[in-house]
This record gives C-alpha cells, sequence and structure tokens, in this order.
C-alpha cells in the first residue's frame, strides 16, 4: 500500500537536529507525509511554552484542569497543573525534569520527590529492530502517559493509536486559537480500556501546521463527548531565564522517594 500511514522512515529521530519534512505545502496531505511530519513536531523549536484547558466529562460532572509547559531542549522542563473550580488554593501539582531527574511536589498532600528520569528498555532504541518496534526517545522528556506528551511528543501518538483506526481529514484550515490546523478524524482508534472500545469511538485531532504540535484533542462515543482538550496559548523559542526551571518550596514539604 503505497499510502500505508506509518508515521516512521529510516532514519532515526535522535540522529537528526532539523525535521525531515521542514512544511507541508499541501492542503491534503497523504497520513504518511501528515504522520511524518507531526514525529518530528519537537525539531522544529528550542523552546516552548503551551497551556492546554483538558476538560472531561463524566458521572460527576465536568472536571476542567489546566496544564501549563516550559520546554527548553535539550533536558529542561516544566509541566504545572491545577484543577479548576474546585475552591481549593493548593490543588496543584508541579513536575520538573533537568535531563537527568524528575523532581516533583503535590501541593495538596505537600510532598514532594526527586527521582531518577526513568530507564528505557534495553536495547528498545537498537536500529536493527523493525521501524515499528523502535521505541522513540525525545529531545526533552515530558511525564509519560500525559496530555502533554501526546500534544508535543506526538509520534506514538500517531503510531499506536491513530494508525488502528479508519482515518479521514476534515479539514486543513480550521483555527484553534489563533492558529490554522489539519484536522484528523479517527474511528474506532485501538485503545488500553474496555469500556471506549466501541464501534463507535472516535477521536477528532487538531494538527498545526506549522509544527506538527496537537493543539486539540476531542474524544467520544456516539454523539456523546467524554473529553476535549485544547491549546489556549503557545508561544515558541522564546527566552526562559533559568528560574522558570526551579521548583522552590517550603522546608515544611515531606519529601518522599
Amino acid at each position: 500500500m503505497p499510502d500505508l500511514p506509518i508515521p516512521v522512515t529510516d532514519t532515526e529521530v535522535p540522529a537528526r537536529s532539523s525535521p525531515e519534512i521542514v512544511a507541508l505545502d499541501s492542503e491534503a496531505p497523504t497520513f504518511t507525509e501528515l504522520f511524518q511530519f507531526m514525529r518530528d513536531a519537537e525539531l522544529r523549536f528550542e523552546t516552548l511554552r503551551l497551556r492546554y484547558l483538558d476538560r472531561t466529562f463524566g458521572a460527576a460532572g465536568e472536571r476542567r484542569e489546566i496544564v501549563e509547559v516550559w520546554m527548553r531542549h535539550p533536558g529542561r522542563a516544566k509541566v504545572l497543573t491545577r484543577q479548576e473550580g474546585t475552591g481549593v488554593a493548593r490543588d496543584f501539582d508541579v513536575w520538573v525534569t533537568d535531563g537527568e531527574r524528575v523532581t516533583t511536589y503535590d501541593a495538596r498532600a505537600n510532598v514532594r520527590s526527586i527521582r531518577p528520569l526513568p530507564a528505557r528498555v534495553v536495547g528498545a532504541t537498537e536500529p536493527d529492530l523493525p521501524q515499528f518496534s523502535r521505541v522513540y526517545v525525545p529531545r526533552t522528556r515530558l511525564p509519560l502517559g500525559s496530555l502533554a506528551e501526546t500534544f508535543i511528543h506526538p509520534h506514538g501518538f500517531a503510531r499506536n493509536v491513530l494508525v488502528t483506526a479508519k482515518l479521514s481529514l476534515l479539514g486543513s484550515t480550521w483555527l484553534v486559537g489563533d492558529r490554522r490546523a489539519f484536522v484528523l478524524r479517527a474511528d474506532h482508534p485501538r485503545v488500553s480500556h474496555v469500556y471506549t472500545d466501541r464501534p463507535d469511538h472516535w477521536l477528532e485531532v487538531g494538527i498545526d501546521r506549522m509544527t506538527g504540535i496537537i493543539l486539540r484533542f476531542v474524544e467520544g462515543v456516539g454523539e456523546r463527548v467524554s473529553r476535549h482538550a485544547e491549546v489556549t496559548d503557545l508561544a515558541l523559542d522564546e527566552s526562559f531565564p533559568e528560574e522558570a526551571f526551579q521548583l522552590h518550596v517550603s522546608s515544611d514539604v515531606r519529601l518522599l522517594y
């Protein structure tokens, strides 16, 4: 199949300092082109500041979470997550890395931890592995399994989730905030939770035309939307002071390993 949407090529991402596809000049790229463009998203900037609002809908009603990300290559990142509308001033947590260690702070529990970055499986990045089996190694790590990781490092999401679905391109000039985006519809993608493994499960993803970063993530079953996350602020290649990646806490904070 000439248009098989596998977002990997023969060139390994960590060996490159610039993206393989600089820009997509087509209004309707193939899925292969679009996924390759997304794969190299973090190679299109040196620093990033991003804020998004994550809204989830369940039996308890709507939950709103604001996430702010600061990143500077290589290795420096901070992620601040706070709950909106809970009435609790200390309902937030912070995740910080210097490229070797991760420091976390849970304000509600008043505890912090300092740990090494999680080690990768030995051999998972070897070039003799099939392309679809290699683990992607980002320039700067983010919390594993987080939406921030999905937005800024969309390679794994595209390869492991989007390619398993029935795909359609809904548009190429939609506005997400003030940025133009490709909007992709994925019907019945592969999931890890049984309760969403349904034929009417779908995703709608907005992909920034300039960088390949995901700007909007909408998930639903049938006519019901269960999650709506959208970037509300994005700035690239700003100058950050070192203070932006420091975590300052009071002396009464408990330290957990």
